[in-house]
């Protein structure tokens, strides 16, 4: 929730820092920004040390940083503590998710991805509209305080109940020579790579969705913070009837099929949101039943595209997560900043959605066709 409880609160922050939307939109990239920069570090740290620590290290990070972002002085020092906050999360993400494709096989791996994305997705669901009910008893600061609340929760429940899930830990992982070797490996992986865009070109499209909302929707079309809370319900609650139907046609039909189909239905969404941005530009609906549409496409094909990314390579999964994280949060890391400098319209936020479901979904079509090459090759 670190990345949506407070976006109702954006225009009232730049009214206490004296700031324009489009200066405050920067604590979104901030946090971006943190979560990519130290992706190839906590890799590693994670192969070599093991997920439960570093995981429960970076959860401690955060809860300073959001301390950090209650108590901020200035927009800057603002901006700084939301970078923190990102790496804090960062930490959690690389060693949760490089744990999950330890411990089990194919099926198994994408259904618990299935849940914990759901969980996940909650967050933009109910963040803002939580945020929204905060804002009618505090104030934006209060809106990080309950979120240091919520996170020392969740953080002394992982300390009690996560295992640790790696027992080979690496002691050559922090070698230099050795750290080049398998990030070399990864990198020139074409099937990892692709398939890693792919994911990160769809999430940028949810990222896009969440830097440009509080432009469109508060400050564009002037609804109340509630409002637009209540707004992302549907948004984010097609993630969730996405990844639960996933489970079903998984079963039925296979991985490349339901990735496959995730992608047509997310495209064909940005193209509805880019004509009714254009020609409804003023009604909510124009852009919210697009979006749930958008992300019931992004349900399906994540928790399968995820794991046909890291199956692709046989490198240490801390280190393979690390790539695949910092090419997600790269593209969205992108995606918000052009948002945040460039953005006019709320046209110009929703032709960066749709490009980035087309882009996806190309890079999808030619990871499938080099496959298909390499395995001709082999035979």
């Amino acid at each position: 929730m670190s990345n949506d409880m407070y976006l109702p609160a954006l225009p009232i922050i730049a009214d206490d820092f004296f700031a324009s939307i489009s200066l405050v939109q920067f604590t979104i990239a901030a946090w971006l920004g943190g979560n990519t920069a130290v992706q190839l570090i906590i890799g590693p740290l994670s192969d070599r040390y093991g997920r439960r620590p570093i995981l429960l290290g970076g959860g401690v990070l955060f809860l300073l940083a959001t301390l950090g972002c209650a108590t901020a002085p200035s927009l800057s020092f603002l901006i700084c503590a939301r970078f923190l906050q990102g790496i804090g999360v960062c930490s959690m993400m690389v060693s949760g998710y490089a744990s999950i494709h330890d411990l089990y096989d194919d099926q198994k791996s994408i259904h618990i991805l299935v849940w914990m994305g759901t969980a996940a997705v909650i967050a933009p669901a109910i963040g803002p509209l939580l945020g929204g009910l905060l804002l009618l008893v505090t104030d934006w600061r209060g809106i990080f305080f309950s979120l240091f609340a919520l996170a020392s929760a969740s953080i002394l429940a992982l300390w009690f109940s996560m295992p640790e899930s790696t027992s080979a830990k690496s002691p050559q992982s922090l070698k230099i020579k050795s750290l080049l070797s398998s990030y070399r490996k990864i990198i020139s992986n074409a099937s990892f790579m692709i398939s890693a865009a792919c994911f990160a070109f769809l999430y940028g499209g949810i990222i896009g969705w969440i830097t440009s909302s509080p432009f469109i929707l508060l400050e564009t079309l002037q609804l109340t913070p509630t409002t637009f809370g209540y707004l992302q319900i549907p948004v984010f609650g097609g993630y969730i009837v996405g990844a639960q139907l996933v489970k079903f046609f998984l079963e039925k039909y296979g991985k490349e099929k339901v990735i496959s189909l995730g992608l047509a239905v997310s495209l064909l969404s940005g193209i509805f949101l880019v004509i009714f941005s254009f020609i409804l530009p003023s009604s909510p609906l124009s852009f919210v039943i697009p979006l749930a549409c958008y992300c019931t496409g992004f349900g399906f094909a994540a928790a399968p595209l995820n794991r046909v990314t890291l199956t692709s390579t046989t490198q240490q999964k801390g280190m393979a997560m690390a790539v695949f994280y910092l090419t997600m949060t790269g593209i969205g890391t992108g995606v918000s900043v052009i948002l945040s400098i460039f953005h006019e319209t709320a046209f110009s936020a929703s032709v960066v959605i749709g490009a980035s479901a087309l882009a996806s979904l190309l890079l999808n079509r030619f990871r499938k066709k080099n496959e298909a090459r390499d395995q001709n090759q082999e035979t």
